[in-house]
């Protein structure tokens, strides 16, 4: 049967026994090509309790080689409070082979090592017991070599956390491979489930920890199986089954701080109210999404699709999001206008995962702009000597609690009217003086009318009246009723005639006064249209129907052309040539034109002052002469046109047929760069490229 390895035992506790288990200083007589094999990763060696004695349930031996004997020792612990008497019998194979059977005394809690020894002829599998008999019975270990082997397992079932229709749940667990060899898996997973890694190469004693996905597209009871294929050709396989409980998700949408006007007029619909908005700024509010179900509710909140993305006024950041069940959450909707006096309607949709429900929100918000207003609308300077200066303030405020910019369109440089400041910005409810000046050039009439462009808001009009006096020459004093009159006989085509005919044809009764004072066509029968009044018109039309670029609400009486001259670039040391202009008459009297002139600005025009006949026109140049190099010019040129008759406020017989004058404006711009230099070109953005 082989070789017998003798031991001596005594006993540590009892000296008057015998025992088998103290090993004396005599070394076994062990052959030198046994190996002990000792892995890396030790495996836990399954143990039992039988009649007090602690033993392994079974030895295995791997790893194993040809002509090699291997040595395991199998531990037996007395568990009990007496001695315990134990005999054991050999293998019964030649391949397995202990000590010579001799009894055993274990004293309590005291641990004996013996030796089982195998030595392997064949590769082949080797199984054999070693049997211990004590007083009340039987019992054997199994002895167990193996060959190398792909061995892959993992746990019987795995149940995964209740999932939302439409969500993700995952769990986790661990494929070891407890075989000899290095193995490659795949996984079969039938869906909703998903196996990570599908794939992998596991070293023996490894464990990998697979990660297991479940996306489910219905609300049902999972049950599945899910294959590993291991081992030559992957034929060998292990398996797991997959539990999982699907469930719809709900969420129940509220408004938070809910006002009177967040419902509609059925009272059926959700409606989220921003109510008034100042344009440009962003106004917040939020809805409430409770979840009363028992799993995550995922949710997805979308805009109504727009035809311009851009042009979107609503938004909500959080587009998706996890509502825990029987939880809260709170998300923020903005409201950021920015067309005036707009109403704007939208919806939002929220939707939980798997599309399962849907809850629709109208959302409601109005753009409000700024209030600006002035204190008059006209400024009367009445009359000033020439050389003299005038100045009168008034007020500009902004009723609104949205922020206002202004901007005057007018040259304060080159006009005999100025206003300071003429732009600036108004916060909310706010107020800020405007300092007016009137310095004439010339004994004449003046009166322009200046548009206040505003930001968000429709502009508005100054009416800057004025009259200079020379000693010599003394214009009638135009006042506001003046403006009045003008624009009633602007409707009724009085306009074209000069006062001395205006005049001649009242004292013939050709022309009768209203109610009003103003001039009007005598109506023949009562029954006739009464006479036109001047309309309403909008700010916006007057503004950009002004006559300068071939579109006017009435025809214009005086005219010039162009109206823009661009000198380009006039580097020294020549001037450039002046640029012809044509200054049209469409009336039916004499007028005289003067134009603006300060000593310093490079433009001016010639001749400075003129009469054109009526229904004629009369050629005029525009001259540029820059006084420093490499420097950018632009100015608005400014001229007054007045019916001739008015120079002297003698010729005037009736006041209703005083006219104010006209104003023509010129704008030029050139530079002075040389050619080896490049001037700054200005860049701007639009933030809507197309209207």
């Amino acid at each position: 049967m082989g070789r017998y390895l003798p031991i001596f035992w005594v006993f540590e506790s009892y000296p008057t026994f015998f025992s088998p288990f103290s090993l004396t200083t005599e070394q076994p007589d062990i052959s030198m090509d046994t190996q002990v094999c000792f892995s890396k990763k030790q495996e836990k060696v399954k143990k039992r309790v039988i009649w007090g004695i602690e033993v392994a349930e079974k030895l295995q031996w791997k790893g194993w080689e040809l002509g090699k004997e291997i040595t395991k020792n199998l531990v037996l612990k007395n568990l009990s409070l007496k001695i315990q008497k134990i005999k054991y019998r050999p293998p019964k194979t030649k391949f397995f082979f202990t000590v010579i059977p001799q009894p055993i005394f274990l004293s309590p809690g005291i641990t004996l090592s013996l030796p089982i020894i195998f030595r392997p002829l064949e590769e082949k599998e080797y199984t054999d017991q070693l049997w211990f008999e004590k007083a009340e019975g039987m019992f054997c270990v199994e002895l167990r070599a193996t060959l190398p082997c792909h061995n892959l397992i993992c746990p019987p079932s795995l149940q995964l956390p209740m999932c939302a229709m439409g969500d993700m749940a995952e769990a986790w667990f661990c494929l070891d491979n407890v075989g000899d060899l290095p193995t490659f898996f795949i996984w079969e997973s039938p869906s909703p489930f998903q196996m990570l890694p599908t794939t992998g190469l596991l070293e023996p004693g490894q464990a990998c920890q697979i990660k297991v996905t479940f996306q489910p597209i219905l609300a049902v009871i999972y049950e599945v199986q899910a294959t590993c294929w291991y081992g030559e050709g992957s034929k060998q396989k292990t398996s797991i089954r997959l539990q999982a409980v699907a469930k719809c998700a709900q969420l129940l949408v509220s408004i938070k701080q809910k006002r009177p006007e967040d419902q509609d007029v059925e009272g059926f619909q959700k409606v989220l109210h921003f109510g008034s908005v100042a344009v440009g700024c962003t106004a917040e509010r939020q809805i409430k999404l409770y979840n009363p179900s028992v799993v995550s509710a995922p949710f997805r909140i979308e805009v109504a699709p727009d035809m311009l993305a851009k042009d979107q006024v609503f938004s909500c950041p959080t587009a998706h999001g996890i509502v825990p069940p029987g939880e809260k959450k709170c998300v923020s909707v903005f409201f950021h206008p920015e067309t005036l006096d707009a109403r704007t309607v939208d919806y939002l949709s929220i939707m939980t995962s798997g599309c399962a429900s849907q809850t629709l929100l109208k959302v409601v918000g109005f753009c409000r702009g700024p209030d600006v207003s002035l204190q008059h609308y006209c400024v009367d300077f009445s009359w000033v000597n020439l050389g003299e200066c005038s100045e009168q303030c008034l007020w500009i405020e902004n009723k609104s609690d949205c922020t206002a910019h202004f901007q005057f369109a007018i040259d304060c440089q080159e006009s005999v009217f100025s206003i300071r400041p003429a732009f600036g910005t108004l916060v909310g409810k706010a107020r800020t003086t405007l300092h007016c000046a009137f310095q004439p050039t010339h004994p004449i009439i003046c009166f322009r009318r200046v548009a206040c462009l505003i930001h968000h808001q429709d502009p508005l009009f100054l009416d800057l009246i004025g009259t200079c006096h020379s000693d010599s020459t003394k214009p009638a004093i135009l006042r506001p009723q003046h403006l009045a009159w003008y624009r009633t006989h602007l409707v009724r085509g009085l306009t074209l005639y000069p006062p001395d005919i205006l005049g001649t044809m009242l004292r013939e009764k050709k022309l009768e006064q209203d109610k009003n004072g103003a001039l009007m066509i005598p109506i023949e029968d009562l029954e006739d249209t009464p006479a036109p009044q001047y309309p309403l018109i909008p700010p916006m039309t007057e503004f950009f129907f002004d006559g300068t670029n071939d579109m006017a609400i009435f025809p214009p009486p005086v005219s010039i052309e162009p109206v823009e001259v661009d000198f380009g670039a006039c580097p020294k040391p020549e001037d450039p040539n002046p640029v012809p202009l044509c200054l049209m008459n469409h009336t039916n009297g004499k007028i005289t034109v003067a134009w603006t002139c300060r000593s310093d600005c490079p433009f001016w025009v010639t001749p400075n002052t003129c009469d054109v006949p009526p229904l004629k026109s009369m050629a005029m140049r525009l001259h540029f002469q820059p006084p420093y190099p490499n420097c950018l010019y632009a100015v608005e040129l400014e001229a007054f046109a007045i019916y001739k008759v008015l120079r002297s406020y003698n010729n005037i017989e009736e006041d209703c047929t005083v006219c104010p004058s006209w104003c023509l404006t010129l704008r030029a711009r050139g530079h002075s760069y040389s050619a080896a230099l490049e001037h700054h070109i200005p860049q701007y953005s639009l933030d809507a490229p197309k209207v």
